[in-house]
């Protein structure tokens, strides 16, 4: 299941990468016709888009790290508590088991 969870989060954060890189490339390839108003525009589009990426890089660096102190936490727990651990594994498995079994 973590697999299947960090592959999505690899693959959301590198949708997320592109977008901004698409953004990026559309804002140096805007026609600039020297108006005033074409160039606040562009200036806008500039500071909205420099501010998205220090966003992503911020929530990116964020969920890092709270995964980590997550998954820290649960090896904590388990080695603490091996049987519960265990107890508790097993319980969930019957009911998945029992879930899937019905169908």
């Amino acid at each position: 299941m973590s697999h299947n969870y960090e592959a999505e989060k690899a693959a959301l954060l590198d949708d997320v990468k592109q977008v901004l890189k698409d953004a990026e490339a559309l804002y140096r390839a805007a026609v600039d016709d020297g108006t005033k108003e074409s160039k606040a525009l562009k200036d806008k589009l500039k500071a909205q888009l420099n501010r998205a990426q220090q966003q992503f890089s911020e929530l990116e660096g964020s969920v890092v790290e709270r995964t980590r102190q997550a998954a820290a936490q649960t090896n904590d727990l388990v080695h603490r508590n091996p049987y519960q651990a265990m107890g508790i594994a097993a319980v969930v498995g019957l009911v998945l088991g029992a879930l899937l079994n019905r169908r």
